[in-house]
C-alpha cells in the first residue's frame, strides 16, 4: 500500500496541474471617475488619487463568462500598468467590489461599492506594472455569491498626488487579468481513472 500511495500522491499533484486552464482578457469596460467632470470611458488614461480628498475612482470590469461555472479559482490577478505620476510621493490604493451596475460611456459619478473589505492592498512607489491578487472575489463571482460588477480602486493612504495608468483604449499597456482555474469535476474524474489504472497493474 505504501508504494501505491508514493506512486499515486504525485500523479495526482501532477494531474491537478495538467487540468488547470488559464483566462488571461483585457477589461469589458473601464474608466475612472472623479465627481463634477467627465465622462471618461473612452480616455486612454484612468486615474486615481487619495479618498476622500480627492475622489477619483478606477473603475474595471472583465467579461468571465468562459470560465465554466463551479470551477475552482487557483489565482486570480488584476495586472496595471502605472506611467505617470509624481514621485518619490507614495499612494497607497486598495480594491473593491462594486455592487451597482454601470456603463463605461456614461459613468461620471462615485460608484456603489462594499469598502468592507478589501481584497488587495498595493503600494504604488514608481512607473511599472502593479499587481492586485482578486483571487477571492473572482471565486466568488464565479459561484455566483456576487453579481460581477467588477472592481474599483483608489489610494486610501498617501498624499494626494495623481497617478496615472493605461486603459484599454490605449495604445499598449492594456490592462488585463489573469485567472488559473480547475474545471468543476475534471479532478474527480481524472483522478478516479487514475486510481483505476494503478490498481490494474
Amino acid at each position: 500500500m505504501r508504494n501505491i500511495l508514493s506512486i499515486l500522491l504525485p500523479l495526482l499533484l501532477v494531474t491537478g496541474v495538467l487540468l488547470a486552464d488559464t483566462y488571461s482578457e483585457e477589461p469589458s469596460a473601464d474608466t475612472w471617475v472623479w465627481e463634477g467632470s467627465g465622462p471618461w470611458g473612452g480616455n486612454p488614461s484612468l486615474r486615481t488619487n487619495i479618498m476622500p480628498l480627492i475622489d477619483q475612482e478606477i473603475v474595471i470590469r472583465f467579461d468571465l463568462s468562459s470560465i465554466p461555472t463551479g470551477s475552482t479559482i487557483n489565482s486570480a490577478v488584476l495586472n496595471i500598468y502605472n506611467y505617470d505620476g509624481t514621485y518619490p510621493t507614495t499612494l497607497e490604493c486598495d480594491i473593491y467590489r462594486v455592487t451597482e451596475d454601470w456603463i463605461e460611456a456614461t459613468l461620471v459619478d462615485s460608484i456603489a461599492h462594499d469598502t468592507n473589505t478589501s481584497y488587495d492592498h498595493v503600494v504604488l512607489n514608481g512607473i511599472d506594472w502593479y499587481e492586485f491578487d482578486i483571487a477571492i472575489l473572482v471565486q466568488d463571482w464565479i459561484d455566483g455569491t456576487y453579481d460581477n460588477f467588477g472592481i474599483v480602486f483608489y489610494g486610501t493612504i498617501g498624499s494626494g498626488t495623481p497617478q496615472y495608468f493605461r486603459s484599454k483604449e490605449a495604445g499598449s499597456n492594456h490592462p488585463y487579468l489573469e485567472v488559473d482555474y480547475t474545471p468543476a469535476g475534471a479532478l474527480e474524474n481524472t483522478t478516479f481513472g487514475a486510481i483505476k489504472a494503478l490498481f490494474a497493474l
